[in-house]
């Protein structure tokens, strides 16, 4: 399946932007770069996510708690950050959901 849009914009943010959402950018990478998804994946902390207007948002319902107010196409909340299969699952949803509200403009 592959999506030929433009390059979607996807943060991941976790508490402190250097482990967690590091780790978060390099799966999404992989799984986004497996379904043919073209996108800039970004990590990033608390502070430094509240002034993005990301297409798609990964975290930690904890995080989102604090970042809520982010306009970002969908948000992805994930359970267990290191699990590639929840991501997968949740992640390209999301990003194909967005490139069909992109088509619908």
């Amino acid at each position: 399946m592959a999506f030929k849009a433009k390059r979607l914009s996807v943060l991941a943010v976790c508490g402190a932007g250097v482990g967690s959402s590091i780790m978060m950018k390099a799966n999404a990478e992989e799984v986004l770069e497996k379904h043919g998804v073209r996108a800039r994946v970004t990590a990033a902390d608390i502070t430094s996510a509240k002034g993005n207007s990301p297409d798609v948002l990964v975290t930690t319902l904890d995080i989102y708690k604090v970042i809520k107010d982010i306009k970002a196409g969908e948000v992805v909340i994930l359970e267990n950050m290191v699990s590639m299969k929840e991501l997968e699952e949740k992640l390209v949803p999301a990003c194909k959901k967005v490139l069909e509200r992109m088509k619908e403009k």
